[in-house]
């Protein structure tokens, strides 16, 4: 859904967005969204109704299976400037691959939101 050539006068929230709309609207779905610190991609995915970005940019990828695990996110906003193409490709899977726990501690928490 996003960019598909490289343009510096695109604004990222042109496609957050989207994505993060089409996210919210189907059950079960996930985005991955990638950007320089991947900061304030997630801030402007977050500001849609249902959706739980966290941002991972390097050192330690059990930020994202907690999210997953804990949080539920629904959507993995990707550091390009701080991870290598490899450290992104194991993010992705490792997102892809980590489900949500269901404990009810987490489901309370998430009803919150």
């Amino acid at each position: 859904m996003g960019a598909f050539t490289a343009d510096p006068d695109d604004d990222y929230p042109d496609f957050m967005t989207p994505l993060a709309k089409r996210v919210a609207d189907e059950i079960d779905a996930r985005g991955i969204i990638i950007g320089g610190s991947g900061q304030g991609e997630a801030m402007c995915a977050n500001k849609i109704p249902g959706i739980r970005a966290a941002v991972y940019y390097g050192e330690n990828p059990e930020i994202i299976s907690l999210s997953r695990e804990h949080n539920n996110s629904n959507i993995l906003s990707l550091g390009a400037r701080f991870i290598s193409e490899e450290e992104a490709k194991a993010a992705v899977k490792l997102f892809l691959d980590t489900s949500f726990s269901g404990d009810e501690r987490h489901v309370r928490r998430l009803a919150k939101f």
